[in-house]
């Protein structure tokens, strides 16, 4: 999937424009080379789910902006536990559909009022009733927004949205990252991530390996070499701990090949990208002794 595919499909949820940037360009990186992190969830309910969701499935590299002000998130918290319980049940059975599509799609001047309303919304400004659902299209009544919990779809009308429209998929969109971030799968799938990550420091720890700090400096000063006075378009790619080398293991990288053997199966990837343009371009660093395995871009 190269960045225009996911462009496109990020469009599509009409996500901030913020968290499409972040989203678009981790996502590119971590797919074009092979991690098998990223088959654990579709990319369309990635985007939907926002920032908790996306870490928990190990593809945001970017440090993620808060995805909601504490207005907002005051609102998410006092929606019954019930009710977002059943928002991820739903989210969580719609695995085999192209959950969170669009009937049709925005007007230019339904795009444009989006990301001011996402910006609104963001500062307290929520509809007035929540969006009308449906089991299935034929249940819809015809003429007027709605979601469609079998396929996930929007079910927008044929005429332009009214702004308490498009607050309700925004209100929507809101509520079900939040209950799909704090779902078990959501909350296992991060226990995993820290176990593993936990086992993979402790085999740099015994093989005498390096710091992430000096991956990081081993793939500046080979990014200088390559690209030369480029390099200063590109910044250092950062997870939510503010560390630019993710550690990796290896095998999780079989389809690449690699320069070399990894010493202890162990990697650090450290990426950098143009957030205005997309590009990006890392190393596959070994974890041991500091050798390049591979560069991508």
């Amino acid at each position: 999937m190269d960045g225009y595919e996911v462009k496109k499909v990020m469009d599509q949820v009409h996500i901030s424009p913020e968290m499409q940037d972040e989203v678009i360009m981790n996502i590119q990186k971590r797919m074009e080379h092979g991690n098998k992190n990223t088959g654990v969830w579709s990319f369309r309910r990635m985007a939907t789910a926002a920032a908790a969701f996306v870490l928990a499935a190990g593809v945001v590299s970017f440090p993620v902006r808060a995805f909601v002000a504490s207005v907002v998130q005051e609102r998410m918290e006092s929606v019954p536990e019930e009710e977002m319980k059943g928002l991820n049940d739903m989210v969580q059975s719609q695995h085999d559909v192209l959950a969170d599509g669009f009937s049709r799609e925005y007007s230019d001047s339904e795009k444009e009022r989006s990301e001011a309303l996402w910006q609104a919304y963001k500062n307290g400004t929520f509809p007035e009733r929540a969006i009308a659902q449906a089991d299935s299209a034929e249940d819809a009544s015809e003429g007027t927004l709605c979601y469609i919990r079998a396929t996930g779809v929007f079910n927008l009308p044929a005429q332009e949205m009214t702004d308490e429209e498009m607050l309700q998929i925004i209100d929507f969109q809101h509520k079900m990252s939040y209950a799909v971030a704090h779902g078990p799968q959501v909350q296992a799938a991060a226990a995993e991530a820290q176990e593993k990550t936990a086992r993979l420091e402790k085999a740099v720890q015994d093989a005498n390996g390096i710091s992430r700090d000096e991956a990081v400096e081993i793939a500046k000063k080979q990014l200088l070499t390559d690209l030369g006075k480029k390099a200063d378009e590109l910044e250092l790619m950062t997870d939510s701990s503010g560390s630019g080398a993710s550690l990796l293991d290896a095998s999780d990288y079989s389809e690449v090949e690699f320069a070399g053997e990894s010493k202890a199966g162990v990697i650090y990837d450290v990426g950098f990208g143009n957030p205005d343009t997309h590009v990006t371009y890392g190393y596959i660093i070994d974890a041991v002794d500091g050798s390049i395995l591979y560069t991508y871009k």
